[in-house]
This record gives structure tokens, sequence and C-alpha cells, in this order.
């Protein structure tokens, strides 16, 4: 749920692939994380990490309300919590798009 102009990036295709080498904000301290060698858990990072996109974010929020949910106003916090079971994730989270 990056913007589209990062998934270009080689941090991006780390990420996806699980290999180190591409950093994404943590949802809860909004520190960086990165695929550890073993593909399998993420560790901190040094590197700047890249951070969801609000838009896509509210809008996979509001199209997991409508369907699973039955409310056209779910947030992304309401989604992440139901959908990945992260209860407390993305408040006060910094988007790409943020200042």
């Amino acid at each position: 749920m990056v913007p589209d102009s990062d998934q270009a990036s080689p941090d991006y295709k780390a990420l996806i692939g699980r290999k180190p080498g591409g950093a994404i904000t943590c949802p809860y301290c909004q520190g960086a994380v990165e695929y550890d060698p073993n593909g399998e858990e993420l560790v901190a990072s040094d590197r700047t990490p890249l951070r969801y996109s609000r838009a896509k974010t509210e809008d996979r929020a509001t199209k997991y309300g409508q369907v699973f949910m039955n409310r056209a106003d779910t947030t992304p916090e309401e989604w992440i919590a139901d959908d990945k079971g992260m209860p407390g994730a993305l408040r006060g989270y910094r988007y790409a798009e943020d200042p």
C-alpha cells in the first residue's frame, strides 16, 4: 500500500521479496523495519523506510468496511484491527503524503 511511485524502487522489491534491503515504517512505533535474511522475521533497520499511502490505506479500509463490516466509514485503524488483528496499529501514523 505504498505510493505507486515507490513500487519501482529496489527497497519495495526487497520488501515484497521478503529480503533485506528495503524498510517499511512500523504501523505501531513508526520505526523502520526490514526482513531478516531468513525472510520470516522483521528486524529494526537503519534504512529510510517507505511509508503507506494515506489514499490507498483509506480506500482499502472503506472497501473492507463495506464488505465485511457493513459500514461505509471504516477508518484505517478499524480496518487493520479487524482484518489483520492489529489493534492499535496506525494510530497517529504519518503517511507518505503527510508533511
